[in-house]
């Protein structure tokens, strides 16, 4: 049913509208995964897995997902999510994934998923080339909800 990834790109966005399910969807079209039916998956890039711009894939298919995401109508908070992929030194090697959410700023959510990374190559025993990370935060506003997300796309 899946053919096996071989590209991946990183993407956060922000939304906002009076409805929660709302919101979530124009943080998706900010990030630009909007038109695919999300799969969500834990945590491993696969091998040989490279890195593309964008999804360059026909738009309604499913499009493996690992993501963090929050949502919040508490007018004045701070939310952000951020997802980071440790790059195997070794091309024969997986990838780790990770992902984060919170009511914190984006810096925060970034640096802790960057680490939980970090942490994640070294219990798997894998060399790491580098760590990719994006993140995105959101100060809520107007009563209404504001959603953010950052993932990582695999196809």
């Amino acid at each position: 049913m899946f053919e096996y990834p071989d590209k991946f790109t990183i993407v956060s966005g922000m939304g906002e509208a009076k409805e929660r399910l709302v919101a979530f969807d124009n943080a998706l079209i900010s990030a630009g995964i909007s038109n695919y039916n999300l799969l969500r998956v834990s945590s491993i890039l696969p091998v040989n897995c490279m890195r593309a711009g964008k999804v360059d894939k026909r738009e309604g298919s499913v499009l493996l997902t690992a993501y963090g995401t929050i949502s919040s109508k508490q007018p004045g908070e701070k939310i952000a999510s951020a997802v980071s992929v440790g790059i195997p030194r070794h091309s024969e090697d997986i990838g780790v994934i990770m992902e984060y959410s919170g009511v914190c700023s984006k810096e925060e959510a970034e640096s802790t998923v960057r680490e939980m990374a970090r942490e994640a190559m070294i219990n798997h025993g894998i060399l790491c080339k580098e760590i990719l990370s994006s993140s995105i935060e959101k100060i809520v506003q107007n009563n209404r909800y504001a959603a953010v997300i950052s993932a990582i796309a695999m196809w």
